[in-house]
Formats: C-alpha cells, structure tokens, sequence
C-alpha cells in the first residue's frame, strides 16, 4: 500500500479492536490504547503497537479513532487531547455512541486543539468490525469527510453521510429505535402464538424459514431469547439509547406514538435484564 497514513485507536474492546484489526489488514500502521491487558494482548496479536502512551500517540498519529464506552473514559481522551499539539491535519474519527448534542461538544473541543473531526456512528458486531464490513452513518464537513476517506473504505463497506456534526448521532438512535421496537413486536407476537395454542419454538422457527414479512436481522439475532431456556445478556444499550431517543422526540416536538410506546415499555422494565426474556416473562405472566 502507498498510503502511510498512521492510525491511532482509543479503546480496543470488541468494536475498537476489531476496527484495529481491519486497518492493519489494509495495510496501515496502527497504534492502540485501552487498560485492559487482555484487550491490548489480542491486539497486539493482530499487528496492533499497543506499547505507545496516549499522549504520544495524540501527538504523532495521522487519525485517532475512539471507540469508548463510558462518559469518564470519553472525558479523560478530550481533556488529555485538549493538553495536546497535535500533528498538522489530524483527524478525529468519533466512533463513540453519544447523543446528538454530545457529538457536538466533542467535535468542538477537537476543532478547539486544532484537529478535524468527523463523527462515524457503527451499523454492525465486533466480527463485522474485525472483517472490515461496519457501515458507517456519517456527519461532517466534506473536507473532513475527505481526509476520513482511507478509513472509511478499510474498517466499513460503505457509509452514508448525512450532513454536519450531530446527523450521524440522530440517524442511529433511529435507527436502534426501529430494531428494539421490533423486539417488543415479535415477543407479543410469539407469546400470543403460545396463548392461542402453537408451540412458540415452532412459530419462531416457521417465521424465520419463510422469511417473509415477520422475518428480519433482528429477529434472527434475537427471537429465540422468547423461547429458549439460556438467559438473555442484559441489554443496557438498547436502553440507553430508549431513553436518548425520548429525550430526541420530546426536545424535537417529534409525533411518534409507536416508539413512544416502546419508550414506556422499557420504561418499566429492568434494564439489567435481557428485553426479550423479561418483556416474555411479562406477558406470560399477565392474565
């Protein structure tokens, strides 16, 4: 490869790391950051230098892509960012899942030090992320979006830009809006098919070997948590981004009854628990 374009990787858990992965596999140097020794270990193994401090790599590295999860290690990466010079041009690619006034705020302290930045909001598991196949919603200037290029092509198979700052933040909470309603749909529909007298193992089954209108990704990935008896992961994520898209519709005037259904109904389940399981759980128990 031509481009030596040098990469830096804030977080290496399973979407960080796997992005890590995708860039050495393109043929870029890349340097990663995370305190978990077993995260730093495996992607060490992929190619990853994962022996630099974090300020030397804001300082050196041609893009920094930041892929965290918690608000204090977001807060820590821009604080120590703000302390930095940084290499001329570089660019900041948010990968982070934050809300849309969030995204704003760190663009700015970027834009603040001197850097550029976009926000790149991941469609996809950490073996898509791994593999170079995440699709990317996308808010930037196009100049940015320009230097984001090589990228873009090596951790994704494609992404769609949707305007400045912020669009990218709004189109995924949509977009995860659209899957945990589906889940709230399809449990009612599989606890009612046991209600009315099928086996829901087989109602799941025949859905899905249609593959017609009742069939989805997100049925497929998570339908057989109403039926199975292995317990369901807790599913905090699906709730915080629940909650952010309340606050989204509200702040916007926005007329959505059926998500706002679905924002009450999460609202009163656990979210320490799978939604699937206790959302089955609910309905089986209700007279």
């Amino acid at each position: 490869m031509s481009d030596t374009r040098t990469f830096g990787v804030i977080g290496l858990g399973g979407m960080g790391g796997g992005m890590a992965r995708a860039l050495v596999d393109a043929g870029f140097t890349v340097c990663g950051i995370d305190p978990d020794p077993s995260a730093r270990a495996a992607a060490s193994a992929c190619g990853v230098d994962t022996g630099r401090g974090l300020i030397d790599v804001l300082q050196t590295v041609d893009s920094l892509v930041i892929s965290l999860a918690s608000p204090e290690a977001l807060e820590e990466t821009y604080g120590r960012l703000e302390e930095s010079s940084p290499p001329r041009r570089q660019l900041i690619v948010e990968t982070s899942t934050v809300a849309p006034e969030r995204a704003r705020t760190l663009a700015a302290r970027s834009h603040g030090s001197g850097r550029r930045h976009i926000e790149a909001s991941m469609i996809g598991l950490p073996a898509d992320a791994a593999a170079g196949r995440l699709y990317f919603f996308v808010g930037a200037d196009e100049h940015d979006l320009e230097l984001a290029t090589p990228f873009l092509q090596a951790a994704g198979r494609g992404f769609a830009h949707l305007g400045g700052i912020g669009a990218a933040a709004i189109a995924k909470v949509l977009n995860n809006a659209i899957g945990n309603t589906t889940m709230l749909a399809f449990t009612e529909a599989i606890v009612a098919a046991e209600k009315l007298g099928l086996d829901p193992k087989a109602f799941v089954q025949c859905v899905a070997s249609a593959n017609g209108a009742g069939m989805s990704v997100v049925f497929e990935r998570h339908a057989h948590w109403a039926v199975g008896d292995e317990t369901q992961p807790p599913t905090h994520v699906n709730h915080k981004d629940m909650r952010e898209l309340a606050r989204m519709l509200r702040d916007g005037n926005v007329l959505a009854p059926i998500m706002k259904d679905g924002i009450q109904a999460f609202g009163t389940m656990d979210d320490d628990v799978g939604l699937v399981q206790a959302y089955a759980k609910r309905l089986r128990d209700t007279a």
